[in-house]
Order: structure tokens, then sequence, then C-alpha cells
């Protein structure tokens, strides 16, 4: 009953804690008779955790086609379906197999993408071990990025801020074919997009990569950690994942300042970034 309690409570909020060290993949190496079923059940859960409250409402008012009438919903299934795919063919490719064959490989591949993309951080197989090849790690970065949907309890840059600056390239590439005499108005789902939002979100963007960028280059000069080791670290940080590509026992030794920029980039990931700037903008202090 506890156990139930303590993952519900950490599944729908994408929070990730679990009473075990070993994270879900405690039930397995146990020997619980329905431990498949458990990871089914959280899979479910996360992805609930991951997408738009609002989309839950709308369906609970009877409201189905909410999950696919919206560029967000949309993205969303692609990112999650597609990077589960990417990362089965990434083990297969490589030769890997598991114990119980295929249905093991998808539904670890499900489960661990699912676990980035919501930011919730359970771990069914350790993110940087050999199940998963370079292909898959480089994936996971991705995800850790992206994140999960706006209105949700995901952390990350949000799908449907990823949504519109794929519109706003789009849009860029036709108005260059087209030429400019040419309207090409931002929609998104039949309505318009600012520009002053377009701005906003591009400037939380460009803030989002320029952290990860000190973050990864503050661990990689003050430890021995390879590039994507140290670039983990502050991905993790930044979207409020907790699982990297950094052991743990090494995570304790790391230096102190690095520990204060993931401390930085966890509150500045969780509050997404602008409040965390003003702090350091004298405008703020006048």
């Amino acid at each position: 009953v506890f156990d139930g309690i303590a993952h519900a409570f950490t599944c729908l909020s994408t929070g990730g804690y679990s009473p075990y060290d070993a994270s879900i993949a405690h039930y397995g190496r146990s020997g619980y008779a329905h431990y498949v079923a458990i990871e089914y059940i959280l899979i479910f859960g996360m992805v609930l955790g991951g997408t738009n409250f609002f989309v839950h409402f709308r369906i609970l008012t009877g409201e189905l086609h909410s999950l696919w009438d919206n560029l967000e919903m949309r993205l969303w299934g692609l990112i999650l379906l597609g990077g589960t795919a990417l990362v089965v063919l990434a083990h297969v490719q490589r030769g890997g197999g598991g114990a119980g064959g295929a249905e093991e490989t998808f539904r670890t591949s499900l489960f661990q993408v699912v676990s980035i993309a919501t930011t919730t951080g359970y771990a069914t197989k350790d993110i940087a071990g050999p199940f998963f090849p370079g292909a898959a790690k480089q994936l996971f970065l991705i995800l850790m990025l992206i994140g999960g949907c706006v209105g949700s309890t995901g952390g990350g840059v949000k799908v449907m801020r990823i949504g519109v600056l794929l519109k706003v390239v789009h849009r860029q590439i036709r108005r260059v074919v087209t030429g400019r005499r040419t309207v090409n108005l931002l929609l998104i789902d039949g309505e318009r997009i600012e520009l002053e939002e377009i701005r906003r979100i591009a400037g939380l963007f460009f803030a989002w990569v320029v952290l990860l960028a000190i973050g990864a280059a503050v661990t990689a000069l003050l430890s021995t950690l390879g590039p994507m080791e140290a670039a983990s670290g502050m991905f993790s940080a930044l979207g409020n994942i907790g699982p990297c590509y950094i052991p743990v026992a090494q995570m304790t030794q790391l230096h102190p300042l690095v520990k204060l920029t993931y401390i930085i980039g966890m509150l500045a990931g969780r509050l997404e970034i602008l409040p965390i700037l003003m702090l350091f903008s004298r405008y703020t202090w006048r």
C-alpha cells in the first residue's frame, strides 16, 4: 500500500522519486509477479502527468477528439512513439536483446522514453548503461530539452513551444520560396500567434540553450567527465529530470561550483528561467 501511494504521488506529478534506490527496476529484480503490469501502469500515469491538464478536462467532458485535434497533442504523440521506435531500432541494430525478447525491448524503451520526455525520471534500466547505445543517449538529451506539454506537471521547454518554433522555421522557408509579398500568417490550431509571443518563446529557448552550454562547460572544466556526461548533468538539472549519465558515486564528488551550477539550473528550469535571470538584472533592483 505504501509503495502504491508513494508512486502515485511521484508519477502523476512527474516527480520521479521512489522508495527504492533501483527505482522501478526494483520490482523486476525482486521477482514481483506483476512487475510488467506495474511498469505499464506507471507508463500510463507518466503520460497523464506530462499531458496538458486541459486536455484531461476535455476528455472527461466527452471531447475525445482533444487527443488529436491540436498541434501539441499530435506532436506529443509523435515524440513518444517516434522516440520509442528510435530507441528500439538503435538497440536492435547494435545486436542487443533481452531475456524477454521483443516485448521486453519495447517495454524498456517505451518506459524510458516516456520517463525522460515527461521529466519524471523513473528507471527500469540505467540510461547510461549498455542497454541504450549512443544514438539512444543522444535522443534522451533531446527529450530532456523538450520536456512535457504546456499545462502539465512536466518540465523542459514544453512541446507547444517547440511546435511554435518549428512553425516559425516553416514560415521562414515559405517566405523565401514564395517571396516577401506573400502573406504567411503563423497559425496554431487556427489561431494567429502574435509576434510578441514568438519573441518571448524564442528568447526563452535561447536562454535555455545558453544555460545548457554554461552548465556543460563548467562541468567539463571542473571534472574528468567526457563531453556526453558533462552535458547530461545540466540537461537533467535544467529539465528537472533527475537521471543523467554521471554515476551517482561520481556525482557526490563533483566540484562545489558544479553542484551550485546544477542548483541554479534546477531552479531556473522549474521557474522557466526568466524569473531567475531577472534577479541578475540591475533593472529589477531599481
